[in-house]
């Protein structure tokens, strides 16, 4: 083979890989917990970016934190309306003495 087919066939797979990572990554549904997390360490890159003054790291790091943080209030509060729901549908009117918030 030539350089140039070799080089055809290793973007070929290259691009097969990249797909399907991103396909599997898009299929996923990350969960409340699974946000959090994702807005806590991207505040660490953030505070690393800070640390060691490298200005981009810090910008990008601060517009991902954001992002992943109004992500996961807005799930928190999903979650919450769906528990506060499916209380109201089990125990009907007296719904608020069995509701357990926050457990």
């Amino acid at each position: 083979m030539t350089k140039h087919g070799n080089r055809v066939i290793a973007m070929g797979t290259l691009g097969a890989m990249a797909l399907t990572t991103m396909g599997g990554m898009s299929a996923v549904q990350a969960g409340t917990k699974g946000k959090r997390n994702l807005a806590i360490g991207l505040g660490a890159v953030t505070a690393y970016g800070i640390v060691k003054k490298k200005r981009t790291l810090a910008i990008a790091g601060g517009v991902g934190t954001a992002l992943a943080y109004r992500s996961y209030k807005k799930s928190a509060k999903a979650e919450e309306r769906r528990r506060q729901a499916w209380y109201q549908q089990r125990y009907g009117r007296n719904w608020r003495t069995y509701y357990k918030r926050g457990t």
